[in-house]
């Protein structure tokens, strides 16, 4: 588990170094043009959060922005925040191939953000929240940097389903979930939001031909009303009251 913005600095940069299998199932910059059925979830994901234009968008926890050649088309501005550096070369390097000219990405931590109070739209964020060492900074740091009536939205891996489950537990650096969770987030971010949560299986890791099928019959399983609390995750779909 990591504890301080240091150990996480610490911790991707060795796996960035490395890039090791986790790091192309989770973090490959490129990963939208390798594997078209991510893609095509992703796609779909951010037409259903973001049916609107984002206007401002702010994404923190940005990583490698491997979902921003998506997430561009949804927004007239995008700046991105990100603590660690190779993550942010790595995202500044898709931008540019890419030519997303929407597109920004700083090296900040989501604990003290460097802009003024009320200067976006909409903040977005994917798998963040149960990394973040102090989630009430981190919250009460989007809150101010939202407009009145902005949106916050946020995609979390979803504790009550088996594979996510077992996923997290095997890996310490993801124990984060167990205290940070569809459970327990939301209460937080009511201090500032109007809350709706609902399940989603928008997956990453270990998408692929071969796995696709059996993702579909999950897929399946869970669109029952009876069993969707059992999908890969959750989003937080949060307003700013005024």
């Amino acid at each position: 588990m990591l504890y301080d913005l240091d150990q996480i600095r610490s911790y991707y940069r060795k796996l960035l170094a490395g890039k090791n299998a986790d790091y192309y199932e989770r973090f490959d910059q490129f990963m939208l043009d390798k594997r078209p059925h991510v893609r095509a979830l992703v796609e779909k994901a951010f037409e259903r959060m973001l049916p609107v234009d984002a206007g401002r968008l702010l994404d923190v926890g940005c990583g490698t922005c491997f979902y921003f050649p998506l997430l561009s088309k949804h927004a007239r501005e995008i700046v991105g925040v990100d603590i660690c550096i190779p993550m942010i070369e790595q995202a500044r390097e898709l931008i540019a191939q890419k030519g997303l000219t929407n597109c920004t990405v700083l090296e900040h931590s989501a604990l003290d953000l460097p802009f003024p109070d009320a200067s976006f739209d909409t903040v977005h964020s994917w798998d963040f929240l149960h990394h973040v060492p102090d989630v009430h900074k981190a919250i009460g740091e989007i809150a101010r940097v939202l407009k009145p009536g902005g949106r916050y939205v946020a995609t979390e891996p979803n504790l009550l389903n088996p594979s996510i489950f077992w996923y997290h537990l095997r890996r310490r650096v993801e124990w984060g979930l167990f205290g940070k969770n569809q459970f327990r987030l939301p209460r937080i971010l009511r201090e500032h939001f109007d809350v709706r949560l609902r399940y989603d299986n928008t997956i990453i890791s270990f998408l692929n031909e071969r796995t696709f099928k059996l993702w579909s019959a999950i897929d399946r399983f869970t669109s029952l009303w009876p069993f969707r609390p059992l999908s890969f995750r959750y989003v937080v779909e949060c307003t700013k009251r005024a």
